[in-house]
Parts: C-alpha cells; structure tokens; sequence
C-alpha cells in the first residue's frame, strides 16, 4: 500500500538530504527522464558554465556526485523510516542552486509516494524491488548516456554516487537517535544486489567498498578513491578531495 513520509521524515530530508518537494522555484531545472531519453549534453554544457570548466567529462562527473544525493536520500528512507520512496525520472528534478558560490542542485520530487516494507512478502523482496527501480530505473541509463556523450568512465561516475551511500550508512545512519534494526541487514542487502541492476558486470557498490588505510598525509583511517572525480579542475587552488588517489599516494 503507498504511503508518504511524515513531516519529521520531510524535515529531515530536507535539511540533511538536499531533498525537496512541489512545484519549482527555480527556472533552471530539468527532469531526470529528460536527461535520460533526450541526452544531457545540451544540460552538460550549462552545467560546465556553472563549475567554471570548458570540459565536459568534468562537467559530467561532478553532476553524478549531486546526483549522489539521490540514492542517499533512498536508501536513508529505507533504513530509516522502513519506506522506500517511489523514483519515477519523470516526477524527479534537478533545481540548479547556488550556495556560497558553489553550484549545489537539489533533487525535487513532483510526486512523494513511498513503500512500506509489509507491502511485499518479505523485506528482502521488498529491497530488492527498490534497488532495481533506483539503479535499474535511473542510475544505470543515466551513467550509460553520460559516459557516452560526455566521454567518461562508468567507473568513475558509479564510484561517485557509492561513496556518498557509504557515508550515509557509516557516518550518518550510526548518529541518528532512532531504531534501526534492518542498517546491516540492508547495506549487506545493497552489496550483494544483482550487478544486472547497474548494467554492469560487478555490482559497483561492491566493487568500491575496499577497506579503509591510514593515509599519512591526513593522518587518519580512509577508503581511497580508486578513480579521480576531478574535483580539482573546478576551483583555482587544485584542491583535490581528501580521499583522492592522486593525492594520497603521492
């Protein structure tokens, strides 16, 4: 039976999630449906104006990272709330924003319907459905179109989006005051998933979840990037992300 999410789910998401709902209240804004089956370079090209870069495989890259956003606020409703919200591309849009100069899109839902886990025969089901509609359903035609057009490696734009679900389950999910007695059980549910779901040979959520190593230069216990996002194209500094690989085995 479809549901919604309650007030305090809303709020949280929003805050937390980079997750809105309604009707847009920007101009720039565009669906993912349209991104899917009309292409994205044409939307690429607004997206280098924003980065500051003339390159398009950067400008794809750093779009899938806020894209990221959308698989944490998912898989957060999942095993949080014990609700899966329906993700259709053609009711999920991305608002162009700007926060402290940086271009930082929110993820807006025309429609919010979610799933509750006693609708199927049992949560693994349940799971499984969704994994398929999020990755299946969106992730995987959009990394396939994007790779192509803007020429970059499906690699790095499916290790952009994992990495953002695995801070969600390692750094968030642990620090919200709530019962969570499905966490485990759903992020080993989510490494585990068919690889046919991603459209590709290795389930990526598996592939990149590698054991974390003390990197001298930042001191501390981290799970290196295997592939670079170029982030460090788009600011004057260079500055590369902490875990980037350039940067931590140099």
């Amino acid at each position: 039976m479809m549901s919604t999410l309650t007030q305090q789910e809303f709020r949280f998401l929003e805050e937390s999630c980079r997750f809105v709902a309604g009707e847009a209240k920007v101009e720039d804004t565009i669906s993912l449906y349209s991104l899917i089956h009309d292409g994205t370079e044409e939307y690429l090209l607004k997206v280098q104006d924003a980065l500051g870069t003339d390159e398009m495989d950067v400008a794809a890259s750093l779009l899938m990272k806020r894209l990221g956003f959308l698989a944490v606020n998912c898989l957060l409703s999942m095993s949080a709330f014990n609700k899966t919200l329906k993700v259709d591309p053609s009711t999920i849009w991305i608002d162009s924003c700007i926060e402290n100069d940086i271009w930082l899109p929110k993820l807006r839902y025309t429609k919010v319907q979610a799933l509750e886990a006693g609708t199927f025969e049992n949560r693994e089901a349940w799971r499984q459905h969704h994994f398929e509609e999020l990755f299946g359903g969106i992730f995987s035609p959009l990394i396939n179109r994007m790779a192509k057009e803007a020429k970059v490696s499906r690699q790095t734009l499916w290790e952009n989006v994992v990495l953002y679900v695995y801070w969600m389950y390692e750094s968030i999910l642990p620090n919200l005051e709530m019962d969570m007695p499905y966490q485990e059980e759903d992020f080993s549910s989510l490494l585990e998933a068919d690889p046919a779901y991603f459209g590709m040979r290795r389930n990526p959520a598996a592939t990149f979840y590698k054991p974390k190593t003390f990197v001298e230069k930042h001191q501390a216990e981290m799970r290196v990037r295997t592939t670079c996002c170029y982030y460090y194209k788009t600011n004057i500094e260079g500055s590369r992300c902490s875990t980037c690989p350039l940067n931590c085995n140099m």
